[in-house]
């Protein structure tokens, strides 16, 4: 009898000891998915399940256990060691142990009524209030064929002068099918040529927009967040010249409908240091190496270029198509040393983007940058787009592949090496999200005689009023008007506002918020 309930003791103590040893979605893992998943995993996001929510991730918890030991996600391919790179999602080893032993152990809740509260994405914009905003001309419709399509708009930035970029975000219309955007600057008037030729809106076009791009932005990738360069850099956008993006919309089993936005920051002074770009291509193949990738074949390319002049690399973006299987970047100085810059051991297509550095890779005078890159034209390739494969040279189809990476640099001022390109982040604007204190809400979005607000502040306070056209351009004059703490109802006249849509801008002494609405005659 004393064993036995010596044996009854022991096991209890045991199973207490390894209950608290299993993590609960209140104290350990909401944290990790809310940080990492939740931003792509919601309602209306590209994701195909959401994860705001213990029930929806209790739901999935052997998908994501698998996704992230397997580091299929959060998405992130540059290896550990190649770069340190802004906005890392990678998971540590500790946060991927800890979704595991949740996942064995039950996936238990743990006490819901603390666990963290699941994150606030903002709709309007997540770095602050638009100098300008460029919006699709028209809408796009995206079939229920279930197919990859890939697409050039046009957006006449209607400059009259030249200005220095801090930050160009965009905001996908329709996030369930936007996968990716490419930024290109048309200053020839070829992309308005090629949009007017097509019937449909914008044009058709995988790779090249058809012209040299003026300046190269970094491009926007579901889950990425855009982060304003340091106020001593920034990009060019050159007067009349049109923002040309490329946007990769998902397949769809329903019809589906897409305008896109682009929110553009500007310096306050123009007098600052412009990011430049080059790309390695097939043109500095090492001697003796033609780019093609003959059918059943594993086939390594490798590109070098010797540096000039003394730089600072702020961002590199890698690119190859569907036969892709790895690469990587680095430099070797004259001295013999080796900077490493990205490595990327797996390649997808579907995942790939442009990565900046956290603070810029100085790189001496006569360096020789290295670009080396694996292709896989086998059928152990699962992307591989022929059946059976075939010999496959350079070219813009899907079907055809690339040998590029770009790299975004600037000339090297001493001190590069510490200036830190992850900028903190202002306070959303959106009109769904408490800034400072205060929100707004236009209610209802669509009006025509006066616009109507709905007001949240934690204070009494004066605040100016400024409608905004997507050009950036104030309408009309400033409205100032007395806010009460609490909820509270502001009218402001739009008899002589045009039929369109615009900001409506409200400004304090402690920060600026933003809604959307539009006004129609």
């Amino acid at each position: 009898m004393r064993n036995t309930i010596l044996l009854l003791v022991l096991t209890l103590v045991g199973s207490r000891l390894h209950a608290a040893e299993v993590p609960t979605w209140s104290a350990d893992v909401a944290r990790i998915i809310y940080a990492n998943c939740t931003s792509c995993h919601r309602t209306g996001e590209i994701a195909p399940f959401p994860l705001e929510t213990f029930e929806q991730a209790s739901d999935f918890g052997y998908s994501i256990k698998r996704a992230v030991q397997e580091r299929e996600m959060p998405p992130w391919p540059p290896a550990k060691g190649h770069g340190t790179f802004v906005g890392n999602r990678s998971l540590s080893e500790t946060d991927i142990e800890t979704i595991a032993k949740w996942v064995d152990g039950g996936m238990p809740a743990g006490d819901l009524s603390s666990a963290p509260k699941p994150p606030s994405f903002p709709s309007g914009s997540q770095l602050g209030t638009p100098d300008l905003v460029l919006t699709m001309n028209e809408t796009w419709t995206i079939q229920s064929n279930y197919k990859d399509v890939y697409r050039f708009f046009v957006l006449p930035t209607k400059l009259l002068q030249d200005r220095s970029v801090k930050a160009i975000e965009f905001r996908p219309g329709n996030a369930s099918v936007v996968h990716h955007v490419l930024y290109f600057l048309d200053t020839t008037g070829t992309a308005r040529k090629k949009d007017a030729e097509d019937p449909l809106p914008g044009y058709s076009g995988f790779g090249d927009p058809g012209f040299e791009s003026a300046v190269s932005f970094l491009g926007w990738v579901p889950g990425a967040q855009t982060r304003f360069y340091p106020p001593t850099i920034g990009s060019a956008m050159y007067k009349n010249s049109d923002l040309v993006i490329q946007v990769h919309y998902a397949p769809s089993k329903t019809e589906q409908t897409d305008r896109s936005l682009v929110n553009i920051f500007f310096h306050s002074s123009d007098e600052v240091r412009q990011v430049q770009e080059f790309a390695i291509n097939p043109r500095q193949l090492v001697a003796g190496q033609q780019f093609q990738i003959p059918a059943n074949r594993v086939q390594s390319f490798t590109t070098t270029f010797t540096i000039p002049a003394e730089i600072s690399v702020v961002g590199v973006a890698p690119h190859m198509h569907l036969l892709g299987k790895n690469c990587r970047a680095y430099a070797t100085t004259p001295k013999g040393d080796t900077i490493r810059l990205i490595s990327v051991p797996q390649w997808d297509f579907h995942w790939q983007g442009g990565y900046t550095f956290k603070n810029p890779v100085r790189i001496p005078r006569g360096s020789k940058l290295f670009y080396e890159a694996t292709y896989d034209n086998t059928m152990n390739n699962l992307e591989n787009p022929n059946n059976p494969p075939k010999l496959v040279r350079w070219g813009e189809s899907t079907t055809d592949e690339m040998l590029l990476c770009y790299f975004h640099w600037l000339p090297y001022q001493a001190g590069d090496e510490s200036l830190d390109m992850e900028t903190k982040l202002p306070t959303s604007v959106s009109g769904d999200a408490d800034i400072l204190g205060l929100s707004i809400e236009a209610r209802p979005t669509v009006t025509s005689s006066h616009i109507t607000l709905a007001v949240e502040s934690t204070e009494d306070r004066t605040m100016t009023f400024d409608i905004i056209d997507l050009s950036g351009r104030v309408i009309g004059s400033a409205f100032t008007r007395p806010v009460p703490q609490g909820v509270s109802s502001i009218t402001i006249p739009a008899e002589s506002v045009p039929q369109g849509s615009y900001l409506v801008r409200a400004t304090s002494p402690t920060g600026t918020t933003s809604c959307r609405v539009v006004v129609k005659k």
